[in-house]
């Protein structure tokens, strides 16, 4: 076994930065979101009596650069700025997120093998993504059986040595509590996973037909968006939308 020559504490101290400038950069993304928009006025609508006639006017609405055929056109570039900027934050945020958790896997797998093997390890699992979906048992009379198999798939799942991988589905499982089924899907927190990671705040719980968070999305090794709804449709439970970022080294 060769032993491995990673300085521990230079590279944790290396991941600890990019996660915080990535922290920062989430906060910056979501004050981008939230600002205001350069906006068309509204009309002003006012009253003129001549003659005892009365009588409506609303003048042409005015925009933020005037109401000229100029100002028209800067507001029109304004907005595809701002929403060029606002994809291309995500994406940046989505990449330094993508670095971070390369690093946290990297020194997961140095620490747990020598350094050849984990040379070979990371550089064969760099464009590898694995992929798992399920939907697991309902709780009550089923919860035993229901903690097992979540246990049993964060097994198959593996540790970060197992490289980047995102697990998703109806867990028909809350992460809260104290339940044999939450307490195991918390476990993949114990893996590399975010749990967290498909949680959307929109403000109306979760996706489910009943909003309850059963429903979750957990990556890891990869850089991923915040988690959006999509539409329900015909189905009972409403979707949920991660991007994912592979790092490129």
């Amino acid at each position: 076994m060769t032993m491995s020559k990673v300085d521990f504490d230079e590279l944790q101290h290396l991941a600890t930065e990019v996660r915080r400038a990535q922290t920062s950069l989430s906060a910056g993304v979501q004050g981008f979101s939230g600002a205001p928009s350069a906006a068309p006025a509204p009309p002003v609508q006012f009253t003129v009596t001549p003659n005892l006639q009365q009588r409506t006017t609303i003048p042409d609405a005015v925009t933020t650069f005037g109401n000229t055929d100029a100002g028209a056109a800067c507001l029109s570039a304004h907005h595809q700025a701002q929403s060029t900027m606002g994809a291309v934050l995500k994406a940046f945020d989505n990449t330094i997120d993508s670095d971070a958790e390369r690093l946290e896997l990297a020194l997961a797998v140095y620490r747990k093998t020598d350094a050849e093997a984990a040379d070979r390890l990371l550089a064969t699992k760099r464009n590898q993504l694995d992929v798992f979906s399920t939907h697991m048992s309902t709780g009550g009379e089923h919860a035993p059986q229901q903690a097992r198999q979540i246990n049993d798939l964060r097994t198959i799942a593996g540790d970060q040595t197992m490289g980047n991988t995102v697990v998703g589905g109806d867990f028909n499982s809350v992460t809260t509590g104290n339940s044999p089924s939450a307490q195991a899907l918390r476990g993949f927190g114990g893996h590399g996973f975010d749990v967290n990671g498909g949680v959307i705040h929109d403000g109306r719980g979760g996706t489910s037909a009943s909003n309850i968070p059963i429903d979750h999305v957990m990556p890891r090794g990869v850089g991923a968006s915040d988690a959006q709804r999509w539409a329900r449709g015909q189905s009972d439970h409403d979707g949920q939308r991660v991007d994912l970022t592979l790092s490129n080294w």
